[in-house]
Protein backbone atom coordinates (compact mmCIF):
# COMPACT_ATOMS: atom_id res chain seq x y z
CA UNK A 1 0.00 0.00 0.00
CA UNK A 2 1.35 3.44 -0.95
CA UNK A 3 2.03 6.17 1.61
CA UNK A 4 -0.86 8.17 0.10
CA UNK A 5 -3.25 5.25 0.55
CA UNK A 6 -2.08 4.67 4.10
CA UNK A 7 -2.65 8.33 4.99
CA UNK A 8 -6.11 8.26 3.41
CA UNK A 9 -7.13 5.16 5.38
CA UNK A 10 -5.82 6.61 8.64
CA UNK A 11 -7.77 9.85 8.10
CA UNK A 12 -10.93 7.91 7.19
CA UNK A 13 -10.71 5.80 10.37
CA UNK A 14 -10.15 8.92 12.47
CA UNK A 15 -13.17 10.77 11.09
CA UNK A 16 -15.42 7.73 11.33
CA UNK A 17 -14.42 7.37 15.00
CA UNK A 18 -15.63 10.89 15.86
CA UNK A 19 -18.62 11.04 13.49
CA UNK A 20 -21.25 10.81 16.24
CA UNK A 21 -19.85 13.88 18.06
CA UNK A 22 -18.59 15.76 15.00
CA UNK A 23 -21.44 18.28 14.63
CA UNK A 24 -21.67 18.99 18.35
CA UNK A 25 -17.96 19.70 18.56
CA UNK A 26 -17.92 21.80 15.39
CA UNK A 27 -20.58 24.11 16.79
CA UNK A 28 -19.18 24.13 20.31
CA UNK A 29 -15.52 24.66 19.44
CA UNK A 30 -16.25 27.35 16.84
CA UNK A 31 -18.79 29.07 19.11
CA UNK A 32 -21.35 28.53 16.37
CA UNK A 33 -19.34 30.47 13.79
CA UNK A 34 -19.05 27.42 11.52
CA UNK A 35 -22.71 27.88 10.55
CA UNK A 36 -22.07 31.47 9.45
CA UNK A 37 -18.92 30.45 7.59
CA UNK A 38 -20.80 27.84 5.57
CA UNK A 39 -23.52 30.33 4.71
CA UNK A 40 -20.83 32.71 3.49
CA UNK A 41 -19.40 29.92 1.35
CA UNK A 42 -22.83 29.44 -0.24
CA UNK A 43 -23.01 33.19 -0.85
CA UNK A 44 -19.70 32.95 -2.74
CA UNK A 45 -21.85 31.67 -5.61
CA UNK A 46 -22.56 35.29 -6.44
CA UNK A 47 -25.19 34.46 -9.08
CA UNK A 48 -26.99 32.09 -6.73
CA UNK A 49 -27.31 28.32 -6.96
CA UNK A 50 -30.69 27.96 -8.69
CA UNK A 51 -30.42 25.53 -11.56
CA UNK A 52 -26.85 24.63 -10.62
CA UNK A 53 -25.41 21.16 -10.33
CA UNK A 54 -22.91 21.25 -7.46
CA UNK A 55 -20.54 18.68 -5.97
CA UNK A 56 -19.54 19.07 -2.31
CA UNK A 57 -16.28 17.16 -1.82
CA UNK A 58 -15.39 15.77 1.63
CA UNK A 59 -18.92 16.67 2.71
CA UNK A 60 -18.61 15.06 6.15
CA UNK A 61 -21.97 15.12 7.90
CA UNK A 62 -23.44 17.21 5.09
CA UNK A 63 -23.81 20.69 6.55
CA UNK A 64 -22.48 22.61 3.54
CA UNK A 65 -24.33 20.38 1.08
CA UNK A 66 -27.53 20.99 3.03
CA UNK A 67 -26.92 24.75 3.07
CA UNK A 68 -26.43 24.70 -0.70
CA UNK A 69 -29.62 22.70 -1.26
CA UNK A 70 -31.64 24.98 1.01
CA UNK A 71 -30.34 28.06 -0.79
CA UNK A 72 -31.55 26.78 -4.15
CA UNK A 73 -34.89 25.90 -5.71
CA UNK A 74 -36.13 22.58 -7.05
CA UNK A 75 -33.85 22.91 -10.06
CA UNK A 76 -30.74 22.88 -7.85
CA UNK A 77 -29.01 19.50 -7.66
CA UNK A 78 -26.36 18.94 -4.99
CA UNK A 79 -24.19 15.86 -4.57
CA UNK A 80 -22.29 15.37 -1.33
CA UNK A 81 -19.41 12.93 -1.32
CA UNK A 82 -17.15 11.63 1.44
CA UNK A 83 -14.92 8.61 2.05
CA UNK A 84 -16.12 8.10 5.64
CA UNK A 85 -19.18 5.87 5.79
CA UNK A 86 -19.73 6.97 9.37
CA UNK A 87 -20.00 10.60 8.30
CA UNK A 88 -22.22 9.73 5.33
CA UNK A 89 -24.65 7.80 7.53
CA UNK A 90 -25.22 10.87 9.69
CA UNK A 91 -25.49 13.09 6.60
CA UNK A 92 -28.15 10.77 5.16
CA UNK A 93 -30.24 11.08 8.32
CA UNK A 94 -30.01 14.88 8.17
CA UNK A 95 -31.03 14.96 4.50
CA UNK A 96 -34.07 12.79 5.25
CA UNK A 97 -35.12 14.98 8.19
CA UNK A 98 -34.77 18.10 6.05
CA UNK A 99 -36.93 16.61 3.29
CA UNK A 100 -34.25 17.39 0.70
CA UNK A 101 -33.65 13.93 -0.75
CA UNK A 102 -35.10 15.09 -4.06
CA UNK A 103 -32.29 17.55 -4.71
CA UNK A 104 -29.45 16.37 -2.46
CA UNK A 105 -27.83 12.99 -2.99
CA UNK A 106 -24.92 11.45 -1.11
CA UNK A 107 -22.23 9.07 -2.28
CA UNK A 108 -18.98 7.46 -1.23
CA UNK A 109 -16.29 9.58 -2.85
CA UNK A 110 -12.50 9.53 -2.98
CA UNK A 111 -11.37 13.13 -3.46
CA UNK A 112 -8.26 11.97 -5.30
CA UNK A 113 -10.27 9.89 -7.78
CA UNK A 114 -13.65 11.54 -8.26
CA UNK A 115 -15.84 9.15 -10.22
CA UNK A 116 -17.58 11.74 -12.39
CA UNK A 117 -16.99 12.83 -15.98
CA UNK A 118 -15.00 15.90 -16.94
CA UNK A 119 -16.92 19.16 -16.77
CA UNK A 120 -20.17 17.73 -15.43
CA UNK A 121 -20.70 20.13 -12.50
CA UNK A 122 -21.47 23.85 -12.45
CA UNK A 123 -19.86 24.23 -9.05
CA UNK A 124 -17.60 22.35 -6.66
CA UNK A 125 -17.17 23.04 -2.96
CA UNK A 126 -15.19 21.76 -0.02
CA UNK A 127 -15.49 22.92 3.60
CA UNK A 128 -12.61 22.18 5.96
CA UNK A 129 -11.59 19.19 3.89
CA UNK A 130 -8.83 20.01 1.42
CA UNK A 131 -6.13 20.07 4.09
CA UNK A 132 -7.03 16.42 4.84
CA UNK A 133 -6.44 15.28 1.25
CA UNK A 134 -3.76 12.60 1.09
CA UNK A 135 -2.51 14.41 -2.03
CA UNK A 136 -3.47 18.10 -2.14
CA UNK A 137 -2.50 18.80 -5.74
CA UNK A 138 -4.22 15.65 -7.00
CA UNK A 139 -7.41 16.52 -5.10
CA UNK A 140 -7.48 20.10 -6.37
CA UNK A 141 -6.86 18.85 -9.92
CA UNK A 142 -9.80 16.45 -9.62
CA UNK A 143 -12.06 19.21 -8.33
CA UNK A 144 -11.04 21.36 -11.29
CA UNK A 145 -11.50 18.50 -13.78
CA UNK A 146 -15.15 17.89 -12.96
CA UNK A 147 -16.01 21.60 -13.28
CA UNK A 148 -17.48 22.81 -16.55
CA UNK A 149 -15.76 25.80 -18.20
CA UNK A 150 -17.09 28.85 -16.37
CA UNK A 151 -17.93 26.77 -13.29
CA UNK A 152 -17.02 28.02 -9.83
CA UNK A 153 -14.88 26.43 -7.12
CA UNK A 154 -15.46 27.44 -3.48
CA UNK A 155 -13.14 26.21 -0.73
CA UNK A 156 -13.74 27.05 2.93
CA UNK A 157 -10.70 26.31 5.05
CA UNK A 158 -8.87 27.20 8.25
CA UNK A 159 -5.79 29.37 8.01
CA UNK A 160 -3.53 31.25 10.42
CA UNK A 161 -4.25 34.90 11.31
CA UNK A 162 -1.75 37.53 10.20
CA UNK A 163 -2.25 39.67 13.34
CA UNK A 164 0.34 38.58 15.92
CA UNK A 165 -1.88 38.97 18.97
CA UNK A 166 -4.80 37.10 17.40
CA UNK A 167 -2.39 34.47 16.05
CA UNK A 168 -1.00 33.87 19.55
CA UNK A 169 -4.46 33.48 21.10
CA UNK A 170 -5.51 31.29 18.18
CA UNK A 171 -2.48 29.02 18.61
CA UNK A 172 -3.13 28.64 22.35
CA UNK A 173 -6.77 27.74 21.74
CA UNK A 174 -6.03 25.48 18.80
CA UNK A 175 -3.17 23.52 20.34
CA UNK A 176 -4.25 23.36 24.01
CA UNK A 177 -7.94 24.06 24.58
CA UNK A 178 -9.41 22.45 21.47
CA UNK A 179 -7.64 19.06 21.86
CA UNK A 180 -8.65 18.91 25.53
CA UNK A 181 -12.36 19.63 24.95
CA UNK A 182 -12.49 17.63 21.71
CA UNK A 183 -10.85 14.64 23.33
CA UNK A 184 -13.07 14.83 26.40
CA UNK A 185 -16.31 14.81 24.37
CA UNK A 186 -15.32 12.59 21.43
CA UNK A 187 -13.05 10.17 23.28
CA UNK A 188 -10.38 10.71 20.61
CA UNK A 189 -7.97 13.46 21.64
CA UNK A 190 -5.65 12.51 18.78
CA UNK A 191 -8.24 13.62 16.23
CA UNK A 192 -8.28 17.09 17.75
CA UNK A 193 -4.50 17.25 17.97
CA UNK A 194 -4.46 16.34 14.28
CA UNK A 195 -6.61 19.38 13.39
CA UNK A 196 -4.17 22.14 14.41
CA UNK A 197 -1.26 20.14 13.05
CA UNK A 198 -2.82 20.08 9.58
CA UNK A 199 -3.66 23.80 9.71
CA UNK A 200 -0.12 24.86 10.56
CA UNK A 201 1.35 22.61 7.87
CA UNK A 202 -1.14 23.72 5.20
CA UNK A 203 -0.13 26.16 2.42
CA UNK A 204 -0.73 29.84 3.09
CA UNK A 205 -3.66 31.52 1.32
CA UNK A 206 -1.28 33.01 -1.25
CA UNK A 207 0.30 29.62 -1.89
CA UNK A 208 -3.06 27.90 -2.28
CA UNK A 209 -4.27 30.68 -4.60
CA UNK A 210 -1.19 30.14 -6.76
CA UNK A 211 -1.96 26.42 -7.01
CA UNK A 212 -5.54 27.13 -8.06
CA UNK A 213 -4.39 29.59 -10.72
CA UNK A 214 -1.89 27.03 -12.01
CA UNK A 215 -4.75 24.56 -12.49
CA UNK A 216 -6.49 26.92 -14.89
CA UNK A 217 -8.80 28.88 -12.61
CA UNK A 218 -9.29 32.59 -13.18
CA UNK A 219 -10.55 35.30 -10.85
CA UNK A 220 -8.87 33.46 -7.97
CA UNK A 221 -9.62 35.22 -4.70
CA UNK A 222 -9.18 34.65 -0.98
CA UNK A 223 -11.60 36.25 1.49
CA UNK A 224 -10.55 36.04 5.17
CA UNK A 225 -13.27 35.47 7.78
CA UNK A 226 -13.39 36.16 11.53
CA UNK A 227 -10.00 37.83 12.07
CA UNK A 228 -8.40 35.52 9.52
CA UNK A 229 -8.84 32.24 11.39
CA UNK A 230 -10.42 30.81 8.26
CA UNK A 231 -11.33 32.00 4.81
CA UNK A 232 -12.92 31.30 1.45
CA UNK A 233 -10.97 30.59 -1.71
CA UNK A 234 -12.86 31.03 -4.98
CA UNK A 235 -12.00 30.66 -8.62
CA UNK A 236 -13.68 30.12 -11.97
CA UNK A 237 -12.60 27.50 -14.50
CA UNK A 238 -11.41 29.13 -17.69
CA UNK A 239 -13.50 28.79 -20.80
CA UNK A 240 -12.14 27.73 -24.16
CA UNK A 241 -9.81 30.41 -25.49
CA UNK A 242 -8.99 31.92 -22.11
CA UNK A 243 -5.63 31.68 -20.40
Amino acid sequence: MSATSQKARAVERMFSSIASRYDLLNHLLSLGLDIRWRNQAVAAFTDGVNGRKILDVACGTGDLALALARAGDDSTMVTGGDFSNGMLAIAQEKVARAGLAGRLSLEFLDALNIGHKDGCFDGVTCAFGVRNFAGLDRGLAEMTRILRPGGRMVILEFTTPSNRVIAAVYRLYFTRVLPFIGGLISGNRGAYEYLPDTVYKFPTPDQLSARLAALGLRDVKFTPLTFGICGIHTGVKQTLGEG
